[in-house]
């Protein structure tokens, strides 16, 4: 094929390269269409799968040293960045807001009535991250939920105590209960059965009280009502098929030993390990604030990944070995059943007897023959006595 030339001289109008272009195309037996036929293409980029997280400050990474969002610190990206090494396409969808209650994730507003820190363009963090899983179908793997805490923290105020914080904390749990499972009932109905489900159970922060004399009574308090709402979220993720990551174990929150040395304002001294476990993975003993630090946040997200590894496939149990047969040798003897003479109208009846060596039951098939010819075939059981009724 010649080269074809073309000149544009000065002043001509650049709308006519476009026409030159297409006269030369044309000359040289090509089409457009053709061109791009003829240059090699592109291979397709597999399609990005999304893990959505929702929460409040936790899912945040809120620090209180800098009264910010972390987001490399929180527990969903490290999270994330675990996921990420077997799901290279893996994108991460954060929806959560730190002061987020169970209640504010489906309404919008604090349990307390005040609005909450976050807006969204579909009102609510749920309705967001449902419209998120919708829009993907089939394409979000994964899906944590954190939150609750913050549900209960308000009945925990300083110097509170009595029957009132408990009334209190009871019917914030129980309210707890029935949003999260309100929330997770949500999310699975969206996603379907392709993505993974998880939420978690929280440590108890509480617990750093035991470094006062007046602090201490709250914080054995504190355990059981701790346990009552971490086996409420239990119990609300089960529920609707999702896994519960075990924060709370994580963090030993009812281990009261064994007692551990630990740095604090002032010094150097021994509380018990789940004491020790909240100095030193939160803020509690240091600034006096809930929030996990850069330690905890990786002890949530290991939570999170024990969560969602697969189930080791229990072995099939191996069926017991039958009782060997053993052959014993056995005396056989047979008595006719009756005085009366055997004709060809009646049928004889024959007792027979298996006897076996002392602490064997006999057992089997016990045959009984005219000479070579079998007229009956019986079972035998333990006792051995068989009445036999033969044929005419």
């Amino acid at each position: 094929m010649g080269l074809l030339c073309s000149h544009l001289s000065e002043g001509e109008p650049i709308v006519s390269i476009t026409h030159k272009v297409a006269a030369l195309v044309a000359a040289s037996g090509l089409t457009l269409s053709g061109l791009a036929a003829a240059s090699p293409a592109l291979a397709d980029e597999p399609a990005p799968t999304y893990y959505v997280s929702l929460g409040d400050s936790l899912a945040t990474g809120w620090q209180p040293d800098t009264k910010t969002n972390d987001t490399e610190t929180a527990y969903t990206n490290r999270l994330y960045q675990q996921l990420k090494k077997t799901h290279p396409n893996l994108q991460h969808e954060p929806f959560g807001c730190a002061g987020a209650t169970a209640r504010s994730v489906l309404t919008g507003s604090h349990a307390n009535g005040t609005p909450g820190a976050c807006t969204y363009d579909e009102g609510t963090q749920l309705a967001a991250a449902v419209a998120f899983i919708k829009d993907h179908p089939g394409q979000v793997a994964y899906v944590s939920v954190g939150i609750g805490a913050n549900d209960v923290h308000p009945c925990v105020p300083d110097g509170a105590g009595g029957d009132n914080m408990l009334i209190c904390l009871s019917k914030r749990i129980q309210s707890v209960g029935v949003d999260v499972s309100t929330i997770d009932a949500a999310l699975r109905q969206a996603g379907g059965s392709t993505p993974r489900y998880v939420g978690m159970t929280y440590y108890n922060p509480f617990l750093a009280g035991w470094l006062t004399t007046d602090g201490k009574p709250l914080a054995d308090l504190s355990i059981g009502v701790a346990q009552q709402l971490n086996d409420t979220l239990t119990s609300a993720n089960t529920k609707n098929g999702f896994a519960t990551a075990d924060v709370a174990g994580a963090f030993s929150s009812n281990a009261t030993t064994p007692l551990v040395t630990i740095d604090v304002p002032g010094g150097q001294t021994e509380v018990p390990l789940n004491v020790a476990r909240v100095c030193q993975w939160t803020w509690m003993c240091s600034a006096a604030d809930i929030h996990a630090n850069d330690t905890g946040h990786q002890k949530i997200a290991d939570a999170f990944v024990a969560a969602l590894a697969p189930r080791p496939t229990p072995p099939k149990p191996t069926p017991p070995k039958p009782a060997p047969v053993v052959k014993v040798a056995t005396t056989t003897s047979a008595k006719l059943v009756g005085k009366h003479r055997i004709t060809t109208k009646k049928r004889a009846a024959v007792r027979v007897r298996v006897r076996a060596a002392r602490g064997v039951k006999p057992g089997g098939v016990l045959v009984v023959k005219d000479g070579r010819r079998t007229l009956k075939k019986v079972r035998v059981g333990a006792r051995g006595i068989k009445r036999v009724t033969l044929p005419r």
